[in-house]
This record gives C-alpha cells, sequence and structure tokens, in this order.
C-alpha cells in the first residue's frame, strides 16, 4: 500500500473559489472500494505518485469498464484532491469546458472559471476521458496542458495560468491523465504530439486478481475469461457486467440474471454467451449460495435470430 504524503491544502485557494473547489473533492469512502492493481511490483497509487512528484502525465488505454476512470477518482479521493472528468467527443467546444464571460457575485461582468480550469488553477487531478474521440483541433489545445511547461492559455481572460500554482502559498499536487478505449469503432487516431506528452503509458486490460477481489464466484470469471477470448464477441465484458450478473441473480434469480447479461451483447454474439452461461450455471449458483438453483437453459435466454438487424 502507498505511504503517499501528498496532499491538497484547501486553505490555499482563495476565498471566493473556495467552495466551488471542495465540492469537487471526492468522498473519501471511492478510495476506500477501489481495488488496486499492482505493475512491476509497484501499486497502481505508487506510479501516480511519482508522476505527481515528477510532474509527469498518465495515459491508461484499455477497454470499457477496466476501472480506467475509476484509479483516477480514486486516487483524488484517497489524497482529498480536487477531481474533473472531461468527457471527449466530436462536437466539444473547448469555450465551454475551460470557462465564460458572465455576472460575478458583485454584479460586475467578468471571467468565470469552468471546473477544469479550477482544478488546473489551484491543484488536483484532471483525466480527458476517451481522448481519440475528440477531433484533433480539440487535442492540439490541451498541448500547453500536458508539456512540460504546464499552463493553460484563456485568451478571452488574458490570462497563462500555471497548472497547480494559482493559489496562495506552495504549489499544490497536480496530476493530469488520459484514457481511451483503441476498441471504439468512430474514433480518430490519437494526436501524436499530444500522445508523446504523456510519460506513463500503461496498458489497462481487465484483471483477474481484480475481479477475484470484486467478485463471489470464481466459474463467473472463468465464463468472463472464455466469452472475452471468444473470437466472434466483440462487445466488451466490463467489470462492472460481471458484478451485476451477481447482484441480479441474488435479488431476481439466474435466469432473469442470465437474460440481463446477454442482452448486453449483440444479437449475434448472444448465443455463444448463453451456452457459456448454461454450462456452466449450477455452479455460479451454488457459488453465490442460492438455494434451489435453476439452470440456465438457451430456452430460457430466448431465441436468438442471427440474421436480424443489430438496430
Amino acid at each position: 500500500m502507498s505511504t503517499s504524503t501528498i496532499t491538497f491544502d484547501l486553505d490555499t485557494v482563495p476565498a471566493d473559489d473556495r467552495d466551488r473547489v471542495a465540492a469537487l473533492i471526492p468522498d473519501p469512502r471511492v478510495a476506500g472500494t477501489y481495488v488496486h492493481r499492482f505493475i512491476d511490483g509497484l501499486e497502481d497509487f505508487e506510479w501516480f505518485d511519482v508522476a505527481v512528484e515528477e510532474r509527469e502525465n498518465v495515459l491508461l488505454v484499455g477497454p470499457t469498464g477496466s476501472s480506467k476512470t475509476t484509479v483516477f477518482r480514486a486516487y483524488a479521493a484517497a489524497h482529498g484532491l480536487p477531481y474533473y472528468r472531461l468527457d471527449c467527443n466530436a462536437a466539444m467546444d473547448p469555450g465551454v469546458i475551460v470557462g465564460r464571460t458572465g455576472f460575478l457575485p458583485d454584479g460586475t461582468a467578468g471571467w468565470i472559471d469552468g471546473d477544469m480550469t479550477l482544478v488546473a488553477r489551484y491543484g488536483g487531478v484532471i483525466v480527458i476521458e476517451e481522448s481519440n474521440m475528440a477531433h484533433p483541433r480539440i487535442t492540439a489545445a490541451w498541448h500547453q496542458l500536458t508539456d512540460v511547461a504546464r499552463r493553460l492559455s484563456i485568451p478571452e481572460a488574458g490570462e497563462t495560468i500555471q497548472l497547480g500554482r494559482g493559489g496562495i502559498g506552495e504549489p499544490q499536487p497536480t496530476l493530469v491523465g488520459t484514457t481511451f478505449n483503441d476498441r471504439y469503432q468512430g474514433t480518430v487516431r490519437l494526436n501524436e504530439a499530444f500522445a508523446n506528452r504523456f510519460a506513463m503509458p500503461f496498458d489497462w486490460d481487465y484483471e483477474r486478481a481484480v475481479e477475484e477481489q470484486l467478485m463471489t464466484s470464481t466459474t463467473l470469471l472463468d465464463v468472463a475469461d472464455s466469452v472475452r477470448s471468444m473470437a466472434e464477441i466483440r462487445s466488451p465484458l466490463s467489470t462492472n457486467m460481471l458484478m451485476e450478473f451477481e447482484r441480479h441473480a441474488a435479488r431476481l434469480g439466474m435466469v432473469r440474471a442470465a437474460t440481463l447479461f446477454v442482452n448486453h451483447f449483440a444479437k449475434d454474439e448472444r448465443g455463444p454467451v448463453g451456452r457459456a452461461l448454461d454450462a456452466n450455471s449450477a455452479i455460479i449458483a451454488r457459488e453465490l449460495g442460492l438455494n434451489a438453483p435453476p439452470v440456465v437453459t438457451a430456452e430460457d435466454i430466448g431465441p436468438v435470430d442471427e440474421d436480424e438487424d443489430d438496430d
């Protein structure tokens, strides 16, 4: 477990912005429920500590539901750091994200920081989520944010801020990270100049050791491993889907849990997924402590028209 001394001093934030910044600090319980993973002998948070201390950026590449975003939020919660998540899409407007001109508390017009700018100004964790879904003209605007100088230009306010140095007293710890899923359709290739600014790139796939701490049924994890290895399955099988299955099985029974589970997949994928559950449902039910476990059959899941359009 990390013994980091990285902390955030809320008193360094000017009074006018203190409440807004405080509201961006995640609940500490988020960190308490997070399951760590180890990379080359170091805990994930220890890698992040080094990134903060060396003023380096972190890049996580992996499928949906593999805790890419969760690890950043949990890290912020563990250290009491303000946290901002920027969700990317092709229609993003940098001006909306950075801030806007509006009326100040005293009734005069002036610049109002967006939440991302607040974190950049006073310190904390900024996560650029699914950055390969943003147009290159957008990622180009973040080059200063992620380069060695670590600055954010606000032309509308006539200001350039340095990350974590906008408060009173000592600079505050700041971490910039980005995530993306290279399996998504409709994404663009990550801008090479932007990608080069992330000194700590990690492959962040589903991890059995993490899932074993979150799940009760090891047989369900075996089924997940099998489904993920099937060439004909394109849809992701996230850790959250497995956790949902166990909750639904306890509340609704195995048959209904299986129906909800297979419905996450494309219609031409449901047959193989249903058969994988069918072969193991009795064992899974016993591992979950269910009484008189029903066996899931293809009839329970329902017919699958493999020629039907997915739309």
